[in-house]
């Protein structure tokens, strides 16, 4: 999943953060908390490491944002539309400088009407300069396809704060 010693690239998302007096948080769903555990495994994350949110449920996306219920009835749960509020969400109410949020569909279908298909992720990144997203469609099982949002999350993190 991520690196048992020590994970290169968080340890330079959190050395980035820490040159720019910058902290982050995390709004996760389909990738369940690896983003987040990913950066906590670097020592000394507590001096840039504000929180990370697990929102997986329809509910708990409501509550980061009021507006996710609305989003999600008219683009769905891996929409650029919801992942861009929930980062710029989460950026407002904790005034970190940076956020990651992502949404997406990591497998197997469950009966679900989704037209996407599996290994879709919506991924955005939200900073002083505005909000960054991409769309991405990992193939793999769906711990394979949870790794790949969390490593692409980060990646994204560090192009965006490193500029």
């Amino acid at each position: 999943m991520f690196p048992l010693e020590r994970d290169e690239l968080a340890t330079a998302v959190g050395e980035a953060l820490v040159a720019r007096g910058a902290r982050v948080a995390v709004v996760e769903t389909t990738a369940g908390g690896l983003i987040s555990a990913r950066l906590l495994s670097v020592p000394g994350a507590s001096r840039w490491f504000e929180r990370g949110i697990v929102a997986y449920t329809r509910h708990a996306k409501q509550d980061v944002s009021e507006r996710a219920g609305a989003i999600l009835a008219e683009h769905g749960a891996v929409s650029a539309e919801l992942v861009t509020e929930l980062a710029e969400r989460i950026r407002e109410r904790t005034g970190v400088s940076y956020t990651v949020a992502e949404s997406g569909i990591a497998g197997p279908r469950d009966g679900r009407r989704s037209t996407k298909p599996v290994g879709s992720v919506v991924i955005a990144v939200a900073s002083p300069q505005g909000t960054r997203i991409e769309e991405h469609v990992f193939a793999g099982t769906r711990v394979r396809v949870m790794t790949q949002i969390a490593q692409r999350s980060l990646e994204m993190l560090r192009e965006v704060i490193e500029g």
